[in-house]
């Protein structure tokens, strides 16, 4: 009896100091039998989203005390990654690195998708980021005014790139014909790469970019800054207006990242995947990565992150009906 007072007294003791070092790091110990949690990104790595969910990984798994992973599942217009989360069992195990691509354009985009947003549970934001509008320094307009009134003045004399039919940069392209009300041609590229060359080599006019790779060629002279698509001006752009403040009110348009679990994941699972990620948000090292990149992440609530995914789903919409894009 003894000896067995005497184990339990150390499995305590163990028990105490365990609980004590995780209060202390920030951490929660893991449930007995906890199993890795997979963070499922529907792209290839390297990219924004690899990167963001890889950082919020490394500190998820400090704050659950669970190991949680990243697996990149790229094809499809995201369709791939997602499929198979929707798919997953609803245990909080398994979750999608979502974006704007996933659930705010794709269902206007393709009639046969073989998922829908009933099959996931929002569960925390990630990241916003809105588009920069850049013009090659031969285009003699320096503000959203100057190049509205260029394009009226010379009905398609002026090229955007884009990156085809359907993609970010094309539906952005098309919001801004429709808010500003010109003729701007479009020239489809097969990716970002060929894009800027011929955006730096002036052999297109225009192109809606990411704010991390336009900065540093706005700053050289490279390219021209006219103005954002957020509704408020971006840390990392802090000189760029947006075209809200430039006159076209109705331009405005973010790609959101987050995570999303399967629809029937027990809603205090979800709350609790969605305090660690938010304490994530706010750590220096992610913020800074993030901020780096062109992006804002305020932490939400998984009602909040919800009622965002709603809001600029409706905005997509907007902007894809009236083209009848089908890519099946």
């Amino acid at each position: 009896m003894t000896f067995i007072r005497s184990l339990a007294g150390i499995a305590l003791g163990l028990l105490v100091h365990h609980a004590a070092t995780a209060q202390a790091t920030g951490t929660a110990p893991a449930a007995e039998g906890a199993k890795t949690i997979r963070i499922v990104v529907p792209y290839a790595p390297g990219g924004y989203t690899d990167i963001v969910a890889r950082l919020v990984a490394t500190k998820m798994t400090e704050r659950l005390g669970q190991a949680v992973i990243v697996e990149n599942k790229p094809g499809g217009s995201t369709i791939i990654g997602a499929q198979e989360v929707a798919k997953a069992p609803p245990d909080g195990n398994t979750l999608l690195m979502a974006v704007t691509t996933t659930l705010s354009t794709n269902p206007f985009l393709f009639k046969k998708l073989p998922y829908s947003a009933a099959d996931f549970k929002p569960v925390a934001l990630t990241g916003i980021t809105p588009f920069v509008l850049v013009a090659h320094p031969s285009v003699p307009a320096d503000s959203v005014k100057s190049l509205v009134a260029l394009a009226k003045s010379k009905p398609g004399s002026l090229n955007v790139a884009t990156l085809g039919v359907g993609s970010s940069t094309h539906l952005v392209a098309e919001m801004f014909r429709s808010a500003a009300g010109v003729d701007v041609k479009d020239i489809p590229y097969k990716g970002s790469g060929p894009a800027s060359t011929d955006l730096l080599a002036g052999h297109v006019q225009l192109y809606f970019d990411a704010i991390p790779t336009a900065m540093p060629r706005i700053r050289a002279g490279q390219l021209k800054g006219i103005a954002v698509t957020a509704d408020q001006r971006s840390a990392a752009a802090p000189s760029l207006p947006t075209f809200v403040e430039s006159g076209l009110p109705n331009m405005v348009a973010v790609s959101w990242y987050g995570l999303l679990a399967p629809a029937g994941t027990p809603q205090a699972t979800v709350d609790r995947i969605n305090k660690a990620v938010n304490e994530a948000l706010v750590a220096p090292d992610v913020k800074a990565q993030i901020e780096a990149n062109g992006a804002t992440a305020t932490p939400m609530s998984p009602a909040e992150f919800g009622a965002l995914i709603d809001r600029q789903t409706k905005v997509w919409e907007k902007i894809v009906a009236p083209l009848n894009i089908q890519l099946d």
